[in-house]
């Protein structure tokens, strides 16, 4: 099982951009709703998780080069941000998870490579 392919599954992830959006390794992960302090502290490659569903994310997510958005509690995002996420080539996600549940089984994933 490749990297994606445990994320997805461990996660129970949507990809909702194309698999061409696929082309990076995560690396990490960062947990945050507030749009500053994921910009103070979150680390290229890392997979960002977050009940924000809008183009702002987009937006950050490219600035820091952010591995993939992974959108929780089942939600969808805005169609704006689905097609800014697939033009900026950043793989978005939803999961039926929370953003606890989400963090943990990253944590588990990430902690195990190191």
């Amino acid at each position: 099982m490749n990297h994606w392919e445990k994320i997805i599954s461990s996660l129970d992830l949507t990809l909702l951009t194309s698999l061409k959006t696929l082309n990076n390794n995560a690396r990490g992960a960062y947990c945050g709703d507030l749009l500053s302090d994921v910009l103070a502290n979150a680390s290229g490659g890392d997979l960002w998780i977050t009940i924000h569903r809008h183009r702002s994310v987009i937006a950050v997510a490219s600035l820091l080069n952010i591995g993939g958005v992974i959108i929780t509690g089942g939600r969808q995002p805005n169609q704006d941000a689905l097609i800014d996420a697939e033009k900026e080539g950043i793989p978005l996600f939803s999961t039926p998870l929370n953003n606890f549940q989400a963090s943990g089984r990253l944590y588990k994933i990430f902690s195990k490579q190191g």
